[in-house]
């Protein structure tokens, strides 16, 4: 039986690219539900909880309670969703279940079909219209939330344009350093290697992502003024492809966790003391 274990094929890893075109197509789905949820449940946000509490604060103090509430509920939802999200996949993980996205992102899709038939009828509840996608956006917050060493958010883009920052500013100290005193002769090769820097893949995928939003967000706007609530099979369909993708290239597997990345830079710093230190025998210099 243990031979038979050993010998069954390992699911292969989707790797850091695989994982950062999901996020990409996660973000634009996230800007596709949050533009159209936006203008069926008038001026609520479904994955903008900072809109939501500064809306909520206006309301409040104006005693408007009806809208304070709307509001007020919509971030109890997405709270909800995700509570639920991050125990679905710790739970998964702990019981060794390698695709620990699927289930979370089917039932996401779930909540959003349920909109998608409800929202077509004038008789929904206000509530429960909320609750659907706002639910749906909290549990996908907790699926893909790292590429690599890069903490990720696709559903909001407060934390993204930070690290984009970041970023850039790294990279653009990097790039000084490189070519200070010799650009014409230096600013070539810089260039050829930049993608190789860890900063600059960030600044690239966070960029990504902001882009992939806004062209969600400007699909999904359009696509509820045209169609309603039908337009949002569209990002329906490209989370069940996405499900599809976790179940045969686990998308978690690709992750590295917070214990890896403290691994990951003992040995770099070990590394380098390794390189500085003097061959044996040999003093170090005064």
């Amino acid at each position: 039986m243990a031979d038979d274990l050993s010998l069954a094929p390992r699911p292969k890893k989707l790797g850091a690219h695989g994982t950062a075109w999901i996020a990409i197509g996660m973000a634009w789905c996230a800007g596709f539900v949050d533009a159209a949820c936006y203008l069926q449940l008038q001026r609520v946000y479904t994955s903008h909880m900072t809109g939501n509490t500064a809306s909520l604060a206006s309301r409040f103090l104006q005693g408007d309670w009806h809208e304070a509430a709307r509001y007020g509920w919509a971030i109890l939802c997405f709270l909800f969703g995700l509570l639920l999200g991050a125990c679905l996949t710790h739970a998964e993980r702990r019981n060794g279940i390698r695709s620990a996205f699927a289930a979370v992102l089917f039932l996401e899709s779930v909540l959003l079909a349920a909109f998608i038939w409800f929202g077509r009828s004038t008789a929904a509840p206000v509530a429960l219209l909320i609750f659907l996608p706002c639910a749906a956006m909290g549990m996908q917050t907790v699926t893909v939330t790292r590429v690599g060493s890069l903490r990720v958010y696709t559903t909001y883009l407060t934390g993204t344009l930070s690290k984009f920052a970041e970023a850039v500013a790294q990279y653009a100290f990097w790039l000084w350093d490189r070519t200070r005193g010799r650009f014409r002769t230096r600013i070539g090769k810089v260039l050829c290697v930049t993608l190789r820097y860890e900063p600059a893949q960030h600044a690239v995928l966070t960029a990504g992502l902001w882009f992939a939003f806004f062209a969600g967000a400007v699909l999904g706007a359009r696509g509820d003024i045209q169609w309603g609530s039908i337009a949002l099979v569209v990002p329906v369909g490209l989370l069940a492809i996405t499900i599809v993708i976790d179940l045969r290239f686990p998308i978690a597997l690709g992750e590295v966790t917070e214990d890896e990345l403290r691994r990951k830079r003992r040995f770099s710093r070990r590394r380098r003391s390794v390189r500085h230190s003097p061959p044996p025998g040999v003093q170090r210099a005064h």
